[in-house]
């Protein structure tokens, strides 16, 4: 029997005002944003303007229509030798051992020519992508859908800037689209007769994905509406709830570095649901040579004590750190 938990809080925030001109609106959804990352650490934005429809038709029949040798084509590194790719490429399912699959694309704007791969600078890829004869339209819909919520993700952060007592486009200048390191995951939970093990957690719950902190600046994610996520509270364990319409939103640990805690990464982690099911997050990242210097919100108590540091370094040692611990995804 599954263990049952009580759910988080996990409030539903109109972002649309952040779009406007309205400054009140403005500071009123700031101090929403204030209360969820200060809270459970966890929100939903809706009126975001996304077709999440639309978005889960493309994935699903992406997912539907990939051969095995197409997977392995595409994979990474990790699953495939030939491949240089540490990042962008395909996550493979290995039969016995590992269920979850996926595909994730980093910034349509690294190309051969971009300063940063001409200087095979870490982290940085051109993207590959499968076959557009066998796969028509995947490409340009998944360009799109990174500007799309490059573009949201930006305006949440603008919402965060004003919970901390900042200008409003504190932020813009790191999420720059040109450089940002920002990435895509379309992420397949299969359902399954013969499931490979899976791993218990210390109080007995059965796991996909054990706990850990998002490397990001905040991650956006639209998932089905299958409840999986867990957030580890003062209280405990407690079940996130679902959305069919929302993305949930959550600080990842750079947010957490340059606050010095005052938004806080939340722990989490994904429960075994043998369901058919995506979760496709979005992690908001910042350009390789970009640094927030850190500091404490006028709001909170303590002094800034956090050293600055790059995002280049920052994510390649956080993701590199969060594949030790969890494996390879």
């Amino acid at each position: 029997m599954p263990i049952l938990m009580p759910s988080a809080h996990v409030p539903t925030i109109d972002i649309s005002p952040l779009f406007g001109n309205d400054s009140d609106e403005k500071t009123r959804v700031a101090q929403e944003i204030n209360k969820a990352c200060r809270g459970s650490g966890f929100f939903y934005a809706s009126n975001h303007g996304v077709d999440v429809k639309l978005l889960q038709d493309v994935v699903n029949e992406f997912h539907r229509t990939m051969t095995d040798q197409e997977k392995y084509d595409l994979a990474i590194r990790a699953y495939n030798k030939n491949n240089s790719h540490i990042r962008n490429g395909y996550y493979m399912a290995v039969k016995g051992k590992k269920a979850v699959e996926s595909f994730c694309y980093l910034n349509p704007s690294f190309s051969d020519d971009h300063p940063m791969i001409k200087s095979g600078t870490p982290m940085h890829e051109v993207n590959l992508w499968p076959d557009e004869d066998r796969h028509p339209g995947f490409r340009p819909f998944c360009e799109s859908y990174y500007r799309d919520m490059l573009r949201l993700s930006t305006v949440i952060m603008r919402g965060l800037a004003l919970a901390l007592g900042r200008p409003e486009h504190f932020f813009d200048p790191a999420l720059a689209e040109a450089d940002t390191l920002s990435s895509v995951s379309l992420i397949r939970y299969p359902h399954l007769e013969d499931y490979p093990p899976v791993k218990t957690g210390p109080d007995g719950t059965k796991l996909s994905f054990e706990d850990h902190l998002d490397v990001s600046m905040i991650t956006v994610l639209y998932q089905t509406q299958v409840q999986n996520l867990q957030v580890e509270t003062v209280d405990g364990w407690q079940d996130l709830p679902t959305s069919e319409d929302n993305f949930l939103v959550n600080c990842g640990t750079y947010m957490s570095h340059i606050t010095n805690d005052y938004f806080p990464a939340p722990n989490h982690r994904v429960k075994f649901v043998n369901v058919e099911r995506l979760s496709l997050p979005f992690f908001l990242n910042a350009g390789h040579t970009s640094t927030v210097v850190p500091f404490t919100p006028e709001s909170a108590s303590g002094n800034s004590t956090n050293q600055p540091m790059s995002y280049g370094e920052y994510l390649q040692h956080g993701l590199r750190a969060l594949i030790v611990k969890n494996g390879q995804t």
